[in-house]
């Protein structure tokens, strides 16, 4: 980055004491996630933009915070350079310009209009949590990664309030205490005004960790669900984006004899198994449906039948329905000497012993941007075919989204007898979406699902395991935010079971190939998160979008300053 023609050395200082804070923001960035899960360190993010921010210009500040969050973003982002080392660059300069845009914005509403006389300790919350709203959910299609919140799961009371508005909403609290600590550095405001504030955070912080006790249940509330078996696999991403077919069924075998095994060794202990359940797209082939594969099997196409008889033959022997991670085609046909076919989806089955015919399925709903689709630049398929070329070679956004958040039925057999349990089974990164979990659990009507199913495959992380342990933990909101037992079955990990109060009952570390019996327990509360959803955090973000408008009104010369609104000391 170059600096402007007329820089002078105390353009050059200002930088320097502004890149000091941002180097302090990046560490804690870095340090508050996995693998180092520091989540006490979080206010002090918060706190030191603030300190950018009401401290320095706006283009020292510009480059204090953004060059060192370029390497905190690097660090979280690593692993995308083995998939696109193109695409790894602008992403982490997109994510990297959100904190200069926040403490721009922050030290405009600081000087301006009515923001002069609100303490940081609530102006900091509204920027930071309101401008993360928009990048959690909006720009983009979404991106709800590393949010100020996430790391609260250190401590779960903390992270209870998410059931009343969200993920985005945890954030509310360490940026109020961020703010607080900001205006203690700078000394600004009256002392009167300060004390307000000491009291007016604490007062927040006890209601806050108030709620999350109360709404934590004992670890052995609810009744007993059904138990399920995740089958955790270990392809390597370099093999799963050019799966040979010689490869397809060396390796459907070995997770054949994977399951087998497990099923063995749970019978042994008179372990009950009511689902089997495997990753994303283990199950090669072209889905379980009878056209599809009549269509393979007729044209001499490879696999034909292979892949549909082996998933029954396992059922079978199993003696329990599969859940199975597909892909799957509607119009499949051949035209000349190619396939071709109407829509080509992502999907997961359920299969019992009723066979491939009445198999249930469900089609992934939201496609991960910029890794099954580019947001605004798929309406040109010309430019993205283009940009794919330059970033992403061999790769093909050719998936079709779902159509509905359909649940899957699964007949089980609990103490009373046979029973229907609904699965929400978010594929992928769905399972990051708040929006597209409580859709699934909750659809129109009250609850659809009793358990969340993740089928994922985190095989795209390879060896850098901070990412692949990040996605566990962001993955443990949708069970507090809906009040619903969530278990992960992920391809190379970490696969788990979460309870309904987000704590991890069961986990295994990735990349190597293990299973674990989840043994989730129902909830029958229905938390205020699945009537308003995000709204409140949206809500958030118009307050503040409102309020950067207004500061561009014409200047009153009576408005009042932090000092005036407190009065003096």
């Amino acid at each position: 980055m170059t600096l402007p023609q007329d820089a002078s050395p105390r353009r050059l200082r200002s930088i320097a004491r502004a890149g000091g804070g941002g180097v302090l923001l990046a560490i804690v960035f870095v340090l508050v996630f996995p693998p180092f899960n520091l989540w006490w360190l979080v206010p002090i993010a918060p706190a030191a933009l603030a300190v950018v921010a009401l401290r320095s210009r706006p283009w020292p500040a510009v480059v204090g915070l953004g060059v060192p969050m370029v390497g905190a973003w690097l660090w979280h982002s690593w692993w995308v350079g083995d998939i696109s080392v193109a695409g790894l660059a602008p992403l982490v300069l997109y994510l990297a310009a959100w904190m200069p845009i926040t403490a721009l914005l922050l030290g405009r509403l600081a000087r301006r209009g009515w923001g002069r006389a609100w303490p940081l300790a609530v102006l900091v919350p509204l920027v930071w949590v309101g401008l993360e709203t928009g990048r959690a959910l909006f720009v983009f299609d979404g991106y709800p990664w590393y949010l100020i919140g996430q790391p609260l799961l250190g401590w779960l009371p903390l992270a209870q309030i998410a059931d009343l508005g969200g993920v985005c909403l945890v954030g509310l609290l360490p940026t109020a205490i961020g703010g607080l600590l900001a205006d203690a550095f700078l000394g600004r405001g009256t002392r009167r005004c300060r004390r307000a504030s000491v009291l007016g955070v604490a007062a927040f912080g006890v209601v806050w960790t108030g709620y999350g006790l109360v709404r934590m249940r004992p670890p052995d509330a609810g009744t007993a669900g059904p138990t399920i078996l995740a089958v955790q696999t270990d392809l390597p991403q370099s093999l799963k984006v050019g799966w040979s077919p010689e490869g397809q069924w060396r390796d459907a075998l070995r997770f054949y004899g994977q399951t087998i095994d497990a099923i063995d060794a749970l019978d042994g202990e008179e372990r009950h198994v009511d689902l089997v359940a495997w990753p994303e797209t283990m199950l090669p082939g072209v889905g379980l449906e009878v056209e599809s594969t009549a269509v393979m099997a007729e044209g001499g196409w490879w696999p034909g039948t292979r892949f549909v008889e082996l998933a029954v033959d396992l059922q079978r022997r199993a003696g329990t329905p599969l859940l199975l991670g597909s892909g799957s085609f509607e119009g499949l046909r051949v035209e000349g000497d190619r396939l071709t076919w109407d829509a080509r989806f992502n999907s997961v089955y359920l299969l019992d012993e009723r066979g491939p015919d009445d198999a249930a399925r469900y089609d992934k709903i939201a496609l991960t941007p910029f890794g099954e689709r580019m947001p605004y630049i798929s309406a040109w398929p010309w430019l993205e075919e283009r940009l794919l070329a330059i970033g992403a070679a061999g790769m093909a956004f050719d998936l079709d989204a779902g159509r509905s958040p359909s649940p899957l039925s699964l007949i089980w057999e609990s103490e009373a007898g046979p029973e229907v349990a609904g699965i929400a089974t978010p594929i992928c990164f769905e399972d990051t979406v708040p929006s597209v979990c409580r859709r699934l659990v909750w659809g129109r009507d009250g609850r659809a699902a009793s358990i969340i199913v993740n089928a994922s495959n985190d095989g795209w992380f390879g060896d850098w395991t901070p990412t692949r342990a990040s996605h566990f933990e962001f993955a443990r909101y949708r069970a507090i935010e809906n009040r619903t037992p969530m278990v992960r079955v992920v391809n190379t990990g970490e696969s788990g079971w979460i309870d309904s109060d987000g704590r991890v009952k069961a986990r295994l570390p990735g990349p190597q190939a293990g299973w674990l019996l989840a043994e989730p327990r129902l909830d029958d509360r229905r938390p205020i998160y699945a009537v308003v959803g995000d709204l409140p955090a949206i809500a958030w973000s118009l307050v503040l979008l409102l309020l950067v408008l207004s500061t561009f009104l014409p200047r009153s010369s009576g408005e009042p300053s932090i000092g005036d609104a407190a009065g003096a000391s």
